[in-house]
């Protein structure tokens, strides 16, 4: 173990993508509230002075970007000004914004990760627990961006100053992104998740999680209290909790990671264009030091192939992949350390960024889809389709993009990105759910419609015998041959006739049409 707090061994970003809907009521089923109150009501109307006062109140600060130096100016001219006016506060908080960006106030700068260490016992033919490792890392800040589409992401930047083997490293990617566990043992035991992947606990900023809650009977996942504490009372899990903000993790019990690692030796052997070394599979995949969960060569090559980024192999620099990690491998020199790790804390952040935000917006806009389609429609429906409608069309312009940067590398990492998270696929999928439900909103509509021209229609007729008549005896053909009431009796009983004539024709209920019976 290394000791110089000057050498920066490697660097980390975790990436916690949720979802949140503000709560006007007290939430009984999630998809009738969603029915209920439009995505503008839950969402985008929500966004406003009081939400940003509501997180200052929690330490947090809206950051407006600005270019202080040549980092910030390499990464704002990198995208696309229709990518920055999407990605760069550039101005005072207003609403109808499409992200805002946040900074914590911070007082406690440790990311501490506790993971439990076991030896195979040959004779009991299970792992005995002899101890714990502590990794104690640098928390250099902690973000929020919140999108319009009712998504945010929680984001944790860490320096590894003290360890410099890669199984610590990989340990610190593997335990230190888990926010709650992914299974439990028999009796709701959470002893054998600690075994396999779950740290003894993390702490983060002075917040500890030790993963002891009581998971019993749980419908809902509990969070990791450094996620909740971090976000602040703006937010919460409690369906009750009146004028917050129901959040929901997107993912899975994972957060994502960034992390770039320099080392000299490590570096040199990456560039054997030949083969891979197996610590590389592992990196990206976040898999254990030797531990790689795909034990067929093949598919291993296939897998790692498929998300390596080999344009700068030569130099010993390799970018992975994966749909859970964003990982790069330089040296320790310049170029390593001055300009590809200042890329990696802002050009590839925002990357991952625009993906993640994709993503994550994709899922929550297939959500929104089932709980609508599975609801009996009523007057309502259309209505709230259409609003989705509408804020999915604002999604698609404003935060998908086939192509954020003009720089040929980006170009092709970003190619890369969306193709192994499937982002392409998926939105064609969603496109076409979306387009088939406005298609079925505009049909209730035409529906709707046409019920109301047949009223009108069929008042039309009622009323046409009398009109005919008051149009014949206003001729005076018959001048005085029928005089005094004789008039009024054969008016009623020409209207009377006529008119039943055509309610059986026509199948017309008179108490039915004026006194209609609701559906």
């Amino acid at each position: 173990m290394a000791t110089d707090e000057k050498t920066l061994y490697s660097y980390h970003t975790f990436m916690f993508p949720f979802r949140f809907d503000k709560i006007l009521k007290k939430i009984i089923d999630k998809h009738e509230y969603y029915k209920e109150k439009t995505f503008d009501e839950r969402v985008r109307k929500a966004i406003n002075d009081e939400f940003k006062q509501s997180l200052e109140k929690d330490d947090w600060e809206y950051q407006k970007f600005k270019v202080k130096n040549s980092f910030d100016y390499n990464e704002v001219v990198y995208f696309y000004d229709f990518v920055k006016d999407s990605l760069f506060n550039t101005k005072d908080f207003k609403e109808n914004a499409t992200s805002y960006y946040f900074e914590k106030k911070l007082s406690n700068t440790d990311y501490i990760i506790c993971k439990n260490e076991y030896k195979w016992d040959k004779q009991k033919r299970k792992n005995i627990r002899i101890g714990e490792k502590v990794y104690t890392l640098k928390l250099e800040g902690i973000s929020l961006r919140i999108f319009d589409t009712g998504v945010g992401i929680l984001s944790f930047e860490i320096e590894n100053h003290k360890y410099k083997e890669l199984e610590d490293i990989f340990n610190i990617n593997e335990y230190g992104r888990r926010i709650y566990p992914q299974f439990l043992g028999k009796n709701f035991d959470i002893g054998n998740t600690k075994e396999v992947f779950l740290a003894e606990y993390i702490k983060v900023a002075g917040i500890i999680e030790d993963f002891k809650k009581d998971y019993t009977s749980q419908l809902e996942i509990q969070l990791a209290n450094f996620i909740l504490d971090i976000l602040g009372n703006t937010f919460t899990t409690k369906k009750s909790d009146i004028g917050k903000y129901y959040i929901q993790p997107i993912l899975d019990d994972r957060m994502f990671v960034i992390s770039h690692i320099l080392n000299d030796e490590y570096s040199n052997k990456l560039k054997n264009e030949n083969s891979l070394p197996d610590f590389w599979y592992e990196y990206v995949f976040i898999d254990k030091y030797k531990g790689k969960t795909v034990q067929n060569q093949a598919m291993q090559e296939e897998l790692i192939e498929k998300s390596t980024y080999k344009r700068w192999q030569g130099e010993g620099t390799l970018y992975g992949i994966s749909r859970y990690s964003f990982v790069i491998m330089t040296d320790s020199q310049y170029f390593g350390k001055e300009i590809i790790l200042n890329h990696t804390k802002t050009m590839y952040f925002q990357m991952v960024t625009i993906a993640l935000v994709n993503r994550a917006s994709i899922l929550r806009f297939s959500d929104e889809i089932t709980a609508i389609s599975d609801i009996k429609p009523d007057s309502n429906t259309a209505d709230n389709i259409t609003n989705l409608y509408k804020n999915y069309l604002r999604f698609k312009n404003k935060l998908y993009f086939k192509e954020i940067t003009p720089q040929e590398q980006g170009i092709e990492l970003y190619d890369k990105m969306r193709e192994i998270m499937r982002i392409d696929s998926d939105i064609n999928d969603l496109s076409t759910e979306i387009y088939s439900l406005h298609s079925y909103a505009y049909m209730l509509q035409e529906k709707d419609e046409k019920k109301e021209m047949e009223k009108l229609t069929k008042l039309g007729t009622i009323f046409l015998p009398g009109t005919f008549i008051a149009g014949v005896l206003g001729m005076n053909v018959y001048g005085d041959k029928i005089e005094g009431g004789g008039w009024i009796i054969l008016s009623f009983i020409i209207i009377f006739c006529v008119t039943y004539y055509i309610t059986k024709q026509h199948n017309i209920k008179l108490l039915d049409f004026f006194f209609p019976q609701k559906d």
